[in-house]
């Protein structure tokens, strides 16, 4: 998380050289700035590893710079050896790579030493900008920064790490966006508050775990030992498209993704994603493409602006978030009139007490009703996908179901009405 200080790094690294006879490595993000001073502290401490970057990845929330690092200990007995002048020549190769991934940069990446006080990793930090931005709400990341102790407390304080950071950094997100904390829970929370990721290191939030799980048990053994053995099922469902165990597993961890993929691949029809590199002419707006970067003029004078970010709408209004000669400003967008593209959803807006709709854009994984059936209020109708994770939508009223406007794989944006139920 990029929490560690030249100081605490040293006597740790003494410590534990000095009880225990193993190879040490330290492993931290420059996301306060200070791993790189830490490292030099370890190294000079005893420390046989230190985790670094190409620079043309490096620094904020990834490590030290190689670069930087084998510069610092050349000529010292801590000299690694390596060729700075080759470690320059990969960098330079590398940063063209990186122009090609631009819509994946995130302004959060950068270092922010905020991360002592909120001691959100880095990694996490960049997720929770992007899911964000995502939902058209960048500007309300300090509230779900706010958010996630209260939610890491409901859940017992489980560690800010894969999976569990993204557990908790998704549902602080939908606790924000949402009109009150827990209107949606994801899966993956029912499943930890259910005990299949263990138990948890603090008390749980007994109130949550109730309108989580219902009445359904709570797992109090290692939950590896329920799981049945489903390699051979497995092998044989995904028999003739399946090369390795690799495969096997593709398919285990993303049933429909994974045997999309290796579809295509037998039939020889797999195209890798075309990414457009920062460098190349964008598509001009005549063919449909929208600047987010350009030239104004008014009265004489020029200004070059850049859109880097937008914000929630509400009551008409988006936040913009851009740059302005270089210098970064937010402002207010009112539109007094909306321009409805060819190919959308076609979906009307929810209006009625049974219009089941979802918070935030995601992709149908399953709909769990029938046209004519009879639900209940609280009843889950839906499943959908958001930001890596599933979640049940529930039916507002009891009522019979009418009119179904989407599929498994649809993709769905806040507001439509995806099931009509009249009561």
């Amino acid at each position: 998380a990029g929490l560690l200080t030249p100081t605490a790094t040293e006597e740790l690294v003494q410590a534990l050289k000095a009880e225990f006879d193993l190879p040490l490595a330290l492993h931290s993000h420059m996301t306060s700035g200070l791993a790189g001073l830490c490292q030099l502290k370890a190294v000079e401490a005893g420390v046989d590893v230190i985790d670094t970057a190409i620079s043309a990845f490096a620094n904020g929330t990834s490590h030290p710079a190689t670069e930087t690092m084998v510069a610092a200990l050349k000529g010292t007995p801590y000299d690694t050896g390596l060729d700075l002048t080759a470690l320059q020549g990969i960098a330079k190769k590398l940063w063209v790579v990186r122009k090609k991934y631009h819509q994946f940069e995130s302004e959060f990446t950068r270092e922010d030493v905020g991360v002592q006080i909120n001691q959100v990793p880095g990694g996490m930090m960049s997720n929770l900008a992007n899911q964000l931005k995502e939902q058209g709400a960048l500007n309300r990341i300090d509230d779900v920064f706010a958010e996630i102790p209260r939610v890491r407390k409901d859940l017992g304080y489980p560690p800010l790490v894969t999976p569990t950071s993204q557990i908790v950094g998704t549902q602080a997100v939908m606790n924000i966006l949402a009109d009150k904390p827990y209107t949606t829970i994801t899966n993956e929370v029912k499943r930890y508050l259910q005990g299949h990721y263990g138990a948890a290191l603090g008390q749980v939030n007994e109130e949550l775990r109730a309108k989580a799980i219902g009445t359904e048990d709570v797992i109090d053994v290692r939950p590896a030992d329920l799981l049945p053995n489903e390699m051979d099922k497995l092998r044989g469902e995904i028999a003739g498209l399946a090369d390795s165990e690799e495969d096997v597993l593709t398919y285990a961890m993303f049933p429909d993704l994974g045997r999309g993929f290796l579809q295509q691949r037998a039939d020889g029809t797999l195209q890798p994603e075309v990414l457009e590199s920062a460098a190349e002419t964008p598509r001009p707006v005549s063919e449909g493409g929208v600047p987010t970067e350009f030239v104004i003029d008014v009265h004489g004078e020029s200004y070059q602006v850049a859109i880097t970010g937008v914000g929630i709408k509400g009551k008409g209004k988006r936040h913009l978030y851009m740059t302005l000669d270089g210098m970064p400003e937010e402002v207010v967008f009112e539109a007094l009139n909306e321009y409805q593209a060819e190919g959308g959803s076609g979906r009307k807006q929810a209006s009625k007490p049974g219009h089941v709709t979802t918070n935030m854009p995601g992709n149908i994984v399953d709909v769990l009703v029938a046209q004519g059936d009879v639900v209940k209020a609280g009843q889950a109708v839906l499943v959908t996908e958001a930001m890596k994770m599933e979640a049940e939508v529930q039916a507002p009223i009891a009522g019979t179901v009418m009119d179904i406007h989407v599929a498994k794989g649809d993709r769905v944006t806040p507001g439509e009405v995806l099931i009509e139920i009249e009561p």
